[in-house]
């Protein structure tokens, strides 16, 4: 018997920077989700593993280079990256993803199957390489150089084993960077294979490699030759930086001045985010002015390095580059440690042409040689997107080069596909943490409305450029290799932090691009009415119950399954249920019936005078006001009127108290009783929060946008602190009960009235005691409107009942519970032993 592959829900690949981060974020948002991470070395940290050159740093400041949800708090701002590692593998291990990590595995190649809705991967195992010295626990074994011809065969990647297994994925997120780290750029110079002495790529730096003494030259002039030189010079050799085309180079303060001034009075944490949110505009201001300016840019950039470097080195000869600024990322000094080391008699830089590498050094095209026991190449990197991977669809090979990025996540026709690249521009993670997010909403949305699936399908005709538009050696070498963009948005990759913010914050996770595709749809095609969203009226319907009562309601699912009533909430109307769950009880054979309560939606609005503020406080309530019970009447009255003899009734909130009381007072109407966040009405027990019962006490919104916004301000409030609401769809959901209200302006006196309700009907413990259906009572521990306490004393209240308690849940059906909800929901619906008869 074949043994079926494991899966997993979210399969990221690559345990560096991005792919540590993404799994912070990931499996705080969605705990319900089995992730896995695949790593081809065995140590975390990716790049900052890798490279272990002297001086190696990122060249941005920590605050915006550190992940969004945990700052950095480092002393300096400009950090090493042994400092980096460690804050790397510190946030593994305090978010609990290191027992994720795969470690000696690497992706070959993964075919998508459209019939099972998964990816299947092959993974490759790997042999660790010959130690090459590390400095932190986990770190990677890499070889020794001794000469040209070790060097150049060193492997700091570790090799296939030949060895393969077979996983599968509902989603695959690659993390892997741009870098190929088996493979440096090493051009071919000539003479090079003459040289007698050691030759070395930085990205292969050897363990405990001597330098001090000798007489280094550096080949290149990018962010690694920047860094390269100074810390040379420091461990005693005497340096040659030797560059054919010189960059611009900025020295900048290692520590940062505004934070160190902010920390005594704002504390660590907030300083962090004040920080990084100046950091993040500094960043794109110098970019932008780059662009706007680049003369006036170029020519202060000139006039430091001249007051930094000594006067036997030329600004305009050396540090004139032939290039825009911002052309090519713009290197720093931190603390001016470059410049530094061109005053001291160990640094010196060479700017031209190279004619050979000798047996004892350079020869430059001008006729000068440079000695050298010690030749660095650092000449770049090579771009292996995706980790060298192949991908098929449905056995059909997958051309990456035809695909166009969207929202710089996903790419065009590939269903389920995420991938992580930051900024060429500004810190590389400022990028990572909005893509995350985005992908983790648009995980939320998903579970919402029950896809599995999904895919961006780019417009017909939209115009194409190159992925990457970036003018550095090692994006140019590798364009005709990638991915394509678009020239708008969505399908542009957006350089810029604040549009972005835009772009994948605030707005709408759903856009017209987007196909969601539903392994389940073969069957709800079959269903007499199919599922929709907020907004949707094709299957409501009215239901007159006489007395001016009329009763709006939508039925979805088989017309002769068992019929589940859903009663919502508060101010709630029945688009709120989240799709996710319909289809669940659709795809069980319920026929689900939802019902908006009266003075919501497109219910009858009641015409008793609504209760002020100080009436809902001192329980002086004005007369004709409503009770819980007339509510649950409208409910018997609406199933009797649809013919419905008997029920599962689930209600969330009000919508629970609504059930309860219909469950108590006509046993013979309910089956079963789900009740969601809700309470006995008991004073002592469930109150709303003081800060709660203020926000729902405000004055009606006098439009829609102000409503829309501030639904979103309380859905925020509600949620639970493990389960933060994804705005831009609460948002269209506030959109849709406007538009779905007979009387958007009178939300308010409605909401009041609802509330009314609940303080006349007063503490209903002693009726509860009559419920002789099977009761299951689900809370969370964070609900604010609903205080946790009011779950347990319902579930005491009605003779055996079931208490669950959701840990983080506020007092919201969030769609990344939708999982736990269900399965729990689910049991008590259907369980062999109770599974309902129509």
């Amino acid at each position: 018997m074949t043994r079926a592959a494991e899966h997993f829900d979210i399969l990221i690949i690559g345990a560096g920077l991005s792919g540590i981060g993404a799994a912070c974020i990931l499996s705080r948002d969605h705990p319900h989700k089995t992730i896995g991470i695949l790593e081809s070395r065995c140590a975390t940290g990716g790049t900052w593993d890798l490279f272990r050159y002297p001086g190696v740093r990122a060249d941005s400041d920590l605050y915006t280079f550190g992940y969004g949800f945990r700052p950095w708090s480092g002393p300096q701002s400009i950090a090493e990256g042994s400092a980096i590692l460690q804050y790397i593998r510190e946030t593994a291990d305090e978010y609990g993803v290191n027992d994720l990590i795969r470690f000696n595995q690497r992706m070959v190649a993964a075919d998508w199957s459209t019939r099972h809705g998964h990816w299947c991967v092959t993974v490759e195992r790997t042999a660790a390489p010959v130690d090459r010295g590390s400095d932190l626990d986990h770190g990677a074994r890499r070889p020794s150089a001794r000469g040209p011809a070790a060097a150049s065969s060193a492997t700091s990647e570790p090799s296939g084993k030949g060895e393969y297994l077979e996983l599968t994925a509902s989603w695959l997120f690659n993390a892997t960077g741009y870098y190929r780290y088996d493979k440096p750029n090493e051009p071919d110079i000539r003479g090079l294979r003459h040289f007698a002495g050691t030759v070395v790529h930085p990205q292969l730096w050897p363990r405990d490699m001597a330098v001090a003494g000798k007489n280094v030259v550096v080949i290149g002039s990018g962010a690694t030759a920047v860094s390269l030189l100074p810390a040379l010079v420091d461990r005693g050799a005497d340096v040659t930086m030797v560059q054919r085309t010189p960059s611009y180079i900025i020295p900048v303060p290692t520590q940062n001045r505004l934070a160190k001034a902010l920390k005594p009075r704002l504390g660590e944490e907030r300083t962090a985010h004040v920080a990084r949110a100046v950091a993040t505009r500094q960043q794109r201001l110098l970019w932008k002015t780059s662009k706007i300016a680049p003369h006036l840019v170029k020519g202060a950039i000139a006039a430091v390095n001249k007051t930094q470097l000594p006067d036997h080195v030329s600004v305009r000869e050396h540090f004139n580059p032939p290039y825009k600024p911002w052309d090519q990322r713009v290197c720093v000094a931190p603390g001016g440690d470059f410049h530094r080391a061109l005053k001291s008699e160990r640094g010196h830089v060479v700017t031209g042409s190279i004619d050979e590498i000798t047996e004892s050094g350079v020869r430059m095209e001008n006729g000068q040689h440079i000695p050298a026991d010690l030749l660095i190449t650092a000449t770049g990197f090579n771009v292996l997107l995706f980790g060298g991977a192949r991908f098929s669809i449905d056995g059909a090979p997958v051309d990456l080069t035809e695909k166009i990025a969207y929202r710089g996540v996903m790419l065009s026709d590939m269903p389920n596909f995420a991938f992580a690249i930051g900024y060429t521009n500004a810190s590389w993670t400022l990028k990572i943490g909005l893509l995350v997010d985005w992908f983790s909403r648009l995980l939320a949305h998903m579970d919402g409305i029950g896809a599995t699936s999904v895919r961006p399908v780019a417009p017909e005709g939209l115009p194409t450029k190159p992925l990457l538009d970036f003018d550095a050696g090692y994006v140019q070498r590798a364009l005709d290799g990638l991915p394509q963009q678009g020239t708008r948005s969505p399908w542009l990759m957006s350089m810029s932090y604040l549009a972005d913010r835009r772009e994948l914050r605030s707005r709408p996770v759903v856009d017209e691009f987007l196909r969601f595709d539903d392994a389940a749809a073969p069957v709800l095609e079959e269903l007499p009415t199919l599922l929709a969203g907020p907004g949707d009226k094709g299957a409501e319907h009215i239901v007159d119950l006489g007395d001016g009562r009329t009763m709006c309601v939508r039925m979805d699912g088989p017309e002769d399954g068992p019929v589940v009533i859903m009663i919502t909430g508060l101010a709630f109307d029945l688009t709120a249920w989240p799709i996710s769950f319909l289809k669940s009880l659709v795809m069980e054979g319920f026929r689900v019936v939802r019902i908006d309560n009266r003075d919501e939606g497109r219910s009858f609005r009641a015409t008793s005078k609504a209760p002020s503020v100080r009436q809902l406080l001192s329980g002086d309530l004005p007369e004709g006001q409503y009770t819980v019970e007339d509510m649950s009447e409208d409910v018997a009255d609406t199933m009797r009127a649809l013919g419905v003899d008997r029920a599962d009734v689930i209600g969330f909130s009000l919508g629970g108290m609504i059930a309860q009381s219909l469950a108590a007072h006509h046993p013979e109407l309910v089956r079963r009783l789900v009740s969601l966040c809700s309470t006995t009405g008991d004073p002592e027990v469930g109150t709303t929060t003081t800060s709660t019962a203020a926000m729902l006490m405000l004055p009606g919104a006098p439009n829609r946008s102000v409503y829309i916004r501030g639904r979103v301000i309380i859905g925020r409030h509600l949620a639970g602190p493990g389960y933060p609401i994804d705005e831009a769809y609460e948002a269209q959901l506030a959109a849709a009960h406007w538009d779905r209200s007979l009387d958007p302006h009178g939300e308010s006196a409605a909401m009041r009235r609802q509330i009314g309700a609940i303080r006349a009907s007063g503490n209903r413990a002693e009726v509860l005691a009559d419920i002789t259906a099977p009761t299951l009572v689900i809370h969370g521990d964070k609900d604010k409107i609903v205080r946790p306490d009011g779950g347990p004393a319902t579930a005491d209240a009605i003779p055996g009942a079931t208490f669950i308690e959701i840990p983080g849940m506020g007092h919201q059906l969030h769609p990344a519970l939708m999982p736990t909800l269900l399965g729990y929901v689910n049991e008590h619906l259907v369980a062999p032993q109770q599974r309902p008869t129509s």
